[in-house]
């Protein structure tokens, strides 16, 4: 059973008064335990996508199911009681709060989620021991490297163990070495069962995961498995000719 899904998905924005198509009849499926890349350049349709599937916004046609939970009959308040449980988000540009240590800003969604602050403390400890940073609870966003925060982002989006975790560009602000540390502890996660979808324009980036989707044109227009991932260079190929 698909723990995620979209159905015959629209959405239609209103630009000075003219029709703006962002996304067109998507139909996606993602099951338990997959990581899941859907690629294509700016302006494609991923954020919008990426809102759509958790709850922040609404289609103008069709329908979203998350974790068995039909969204589009879900006032706000409801979708973002679900979405807290649910949902996990990593952001290309990190979205931590400044004024708020390491320690603070992993706990801030699992004490939002009502969760006991006691065992919200023990589950931030065992994800900054696995992500490298057991020893920057303390620290302020400002005193660490970009590879840093965004490690700190990945801990807080699995702060409630969620169904599902989205990504999007998550190693667009970071170096060659620090965005294939994140990609390569994404992947670990997604051993160990988490579920992935994550947004790029970057072939490397999408090659980490076991099936890509290539997007145009709010449009999902072919996808390719990867055994084994990492090898961007098929990636490449199959962009080539998605493009032809």
């Amino acid at each position: 059973m698909s723990i995620l899904e979209t159905r015959n998905v629209h959405k239609v924005y209103r630009s000075d008064g003219v029709a703006v198509h962002a996304l067109r009849g998507v139909e996606l499926a993602l099951q338990s335990g997959e990581f899941v890349a859907v690629m294509g350049p700016s302006g494609c349709g991923k954020s919008t996508l990426l809102h759509l599937l958790a709850g922040l916004d609404s289609p103008t046609e069709g329908e979203v199911v998350l974790d068995g939970h039909r969204l589009n009959d879900l006032n706000e308040s409801r979708r973002a009681i679900l979405r807290r449980r649910t949902v996990g988000f990593v952001f290309q540009a990190y979205n931590l709060i400044p004024n708020l240590t390491v320690a603070d800003n992993v706990d801030l969604p699992g004490l939002l989620a009502g969760r006991p602050p006691a065992e919200v403390a023990r589950r931030r400890e065992e994800l900054l021991e696995a992500l490298g940073l057991a020893d920057k609870g303390r620290a302020f966003p400002h005193q660490l490297s970009g590879g840093q925060q965004q490690r700190v982002a990945i801990a807080r989006a699995l702060i409630n163990a969620p169904t599902v975790l989205l990504a999007d560009e998550p190693t667009g602000n970071l170096d060659s070495r620090s965005g294939n540390e994140v990609l390569a502890l994404l992947r670990r996660f997604n051993a160990d069962g988490q579920t992935i979808l994550l947004v790029t324009h970057d072939p490397k980036v999408a090659s980490f995961a076991q099936r890509i989707i290539f997007m145009r044109d709010g449009r999902f227009v072919s996808e390719m498995e990867m055994a084994g991932g990492g090898d961007p260079t098929r990636v490449i190929a199959k962009l080539v000719e998605v493009e032809q």
